[in-house]
């Protein structure tokens, strides 16, 4: 007797050829569709494994450059050696100041008319003509000799003043003469220089303002001013400038009265 179809030998037929069947469908519709693109492998391995994003890194704000005269630059040098030996200082000049050894912020010390500049502790010091290390060194010399066993000064220029174009000298009828800068971006006249010297004294010729000037070949050139009439009548056409060693002479009236 036959064994009938729902023997498991014949069910285990059945399922192998079906398994096979599905295989080799597969595989056709795989052969259809062609090679998968480069692109496409690549897009699905980067969906397999997506890549790791890079750390943010903060972004540090710049510190701004600080020139070698600023008080915060001052305040952290601790060394006299890299102070600068190369440009002297002049009147009008504003320097940072500070001793290491007191721990205090620098302070602000202008070089006065005079060429001076108040030092704490000593008083007076002439500043002009001195290098910032050349002046420390004086300084430290001083605060030695009574004040310090061992002190260390740090100077540098935080501004510099208004330098002259040079002298100019006035005498005669005339409040406050003697020599005299000529500022460096400012044009001088003769009437500017006279309110400079304190103005006319009472009995000054106010007409006849002797300008006596040097030539560059020694020789000298005297022009005759009337600044009366620059004054009450506006003449500026008659304000001549002053120029670097200038002698102006304001001389008195004949007649007084």
């Amino acid at each position: 007797m036959l064994p009938t179809t729902s023997s498991p030998l014949r069910r285990l037929r059945l399922a192998g050829c079906i398994v096979l069947v599905c295989a080799l469908s597969f595989a056709g519709s795989v052969r259809a569709q062609g090679p998968v693109p480069p692109a496409a492998r690549a897009a699905a391995a980067e969906a397999r494994n997506p890549p790791t994003p890079p750390k943010a890194v903060p972004v540090l704000p710049q510190r701004p450059a600080e020139s070698l005269g600023t008080a915060a630059t001052v305040s952290t040098t601790v060394s006299m050696d890299v102070l600068d030996s190369n440009r002297p200082l002049a009147r009008g000049d504003v320097l940072n100041f500070r001793i290491v050894e007191d721990k205090d912020p620098p302070v602000a010390l202008r070089i006065n008319d005079a060429g001076n500049i108040e030092v704490p502790y000593i008083g007076t010091v002439s500043a002009n003509g001195k290098t910032p290390r050349d002046l420390a060194l004086a300084i430290k010399s001083m605060l030695e000799r009574e004040y310090y066993h061992s002190a260390t000064v740090i100077i540098s220029m935080d501004s510099a003043g208004e330098r002259s174009a040079g002298l100019f000298y006035m005498t005669g009828a005339v409040n406050g003469g003697g020599p005299m800068e000529i500022p460096f971006n400012e044009k001088l006249t003769v009437s500017k220089a006279i309110l400079r010297a304190g103005g006319f004294a009472e009995f000054a010729n106010q007409r006849k303002v002797l300008v006596t000037r040097p030539n560059p070949d020694g020789s000298t050139e005297t022009i005759t001013v009337n600044v009366k009439e620059i004054i009450e009548k506006g003449r500026q056409d008659l304000d001549i400038e002053v120029l670097p060693n200038d002698l102006i002479r304001v001389p008195e009236r004949m007649i007084n009265f």
